[in-house]
This record gives C-alpha cells, structure tokens and sequence, in this order.
C-alpha cells in the first residue's frame, strides 16, 4: 500500500469526491481527512504513480510527497 501526503482536503465530501474521481483507474482509495494534510492510500505500483499525481492535481489536491 501506497500513501501520500494530499493538499487541500478539508472534509468528507473533498475525500468522496477524491475516491469517486479515482475509482476506475486506481481502484480503492482510502483519504484521511482529519489530519492535515489528508493521507491518501490506495494499491498502486510505481509506474501510475505520475498519472495519480496529475489526476489529483487536476482536481486541485496536489500530492505534496510520499510517505
């Protein structure tokens, strides 16, 4: 399992639209919104690692690194 460290997540609905945005390509996506910064987990292998991060962005909650 894969976390990250997510910018700009504040409540449940920016974790729900976080894991329904991310479904289809990346599966099962846990988001922990009540530290700050969000901890994104999911199962994901290195080479998607770039389209998470551009995916994520582009919803406006950039990865701000890897744990």
């Amino acid at each position: 399992m894969k976390k990250f460290e997510v910018d700009n997540v504040n409540c449940a609905n920016c974790a729900n639209l976080i894991k329904n945005a991310l479904r289809a390509d990346f599966g099962e996506v846990e988001v922990d919104f009540s530290t700050k910064p969000a901890i994104l987990s999911l199962e994901l292998s290195d080479d998607k690692i770039e389209n998470l991060k551009e995916a994520l962005s582009d919803l406006n909650f950039p990865i701000l690194r890897a744990l």
